[in-house]
């Protein structure tokens, strides 16, 4: 049976309507769905699209809040997919669903066809399609070279990441893997060189951080850090390190930062740093002794979670939140870490 997909989308356009291009994928096959979205004024629409097998879909979709929605779509091989979507712009965007024989789906609506498959993994050119011949005395473009390694973490299960600024900055590719798979392209939706974060997007995960919620943190407060620090030295499956929570301010009483005493090193930045619970209350950032030659050890930091809260939210990437104390050994957080963390890879 063909495999279904759904793709979504269009957002309101003043004039009456608007039509954008759809692409989507199910599962981890090349089955690629192409199509378009027509939203209308009263903030609804249609979908239709195909595979190349020629199994059409066609459905609804109704935004909600902001550039957030939702959406059904039937399929002529008889599947059917609930779908929700988050806009980059109002004519832009992507989003997830899951089809009625449980297959996870992806998509992207507004977005070239390279861009979309950046997003979604499939080949960015169109079968059949003629590439440019080089000239004969022109050199071929220079390859990319790895500048600079950190990490990230997924935030929601629309494949939202959360970093450091700093780590992805003036990056021409971005890439992220995990432990025993294969790297897969990222963009950057937001970045805020302010406050040193960035959000990315990447194929969706099926672990995701939760936000701490309810509890304030406290001086003397357990955390664990979890990274990728000195890529091709350390483990390449990521480094658990443990300590304590030692102010509630950074560097000349910055209210953004925590001061930590758990172990990092270059490569642990844009990592969660986590309760005992296993919930984000910061952001790993930076070592004191990257700014200092005369410190003692183990004075690091992160930024609050709060600050990356306030940050997410202004850039309408939405977050899970766990009211959850129930303690965990360091090892259980390390397992949670793991299976939600990415080394992010930088070229230029």
């Amino acid at each position: 049976m063909p495999h279904l997909l759904l793709l979504l989308l269009a957002a309101a356009a003043l004039g009456g309507c608007a039509s954008v291009s759809v692409f989507g994928i199910v599962g981890d096959e090349d089955d690629l769905y192409t199509g378009s979205a027509t939203g209308y004024l009263d903030r609804s629409g249609t979908i239709e699209l195909k595979n190349a097998a020629g199994n059409r879909c066609s459905g609804d979709f109704v935004y909600g809040v902001g550039l957030t929605g939702r959406g059904l779509i039937a399929c002529d091989d008889g599947q059917r997919a609930a779908i929700s979507f988050t806009g980059l712009s109002p004519m832009s965007g992507f989003g997830s669903g899951t089809s009625s024989s449980g297959r996870p789906v992806a998509f992207t609506y507004g977005l070239s066809r390279e861009q979309s498959a950046r997003y979604l993994g499939f080949k960015a050119t169109a079968p059949g399609a003629v590439t440019a011949a080089v000239p004969g005395n022109a050199a071929p473009p220079a390859a990319a070279k790895r500048v600079g390694t950190g990490t990230g973490f997924y935030i929601n299960r629309q494949g939202h990441l959360l970093t450091n600024a700093h780590v992805i900055a003036k990056c021409r590719e971005l890439t992220i893997s995990r432990q025993g798979a294969a790297p897969v392209p990222a963009s950057v939706v937001k970045s805020d060189a302010s406050n040193d974060l960035a959000v990315l997007i990447a194929t969706p995960s099926p672990a995701v951080a939760t936000f701490r919620a309810g509890r304030p943190v406290r001086a003397g407060e357990a955390v664990v850090a979890y990274g990728f620090p000195l890529t091709g030295t350390l483990s390449s499956g990521g480094v658990v390190t443990n300590g304590s929570i030692s102010a509630l301010s950074g560097i000349r009483d910055d209210s953004r930062y925590l001061q930590i005493s758990a172990p990092i090193q270059g490569g642990n930045s844009g990592g969660p740093l986590l309760d005992t619970a296993g919930n984000v209350v910061g952001v790993i950032t930076a070592s004191l002794g990257s700014r200092s030659r005369d410190v003692p050890q183990n004075v690091n930091f992160a930024l609050k979670a709060d600050v990356a809260r306030t940050f997410l939210e202004a850039a309408g990437v939405p977050i899970e939140t766990s009211g959850s104390s129930r303690e965990l050994s360091v090892a259980d957080v390390g397992e949670k870490a793991r299976a939600f963390s990415v080394l992010i890879d930088c070229k230029r």
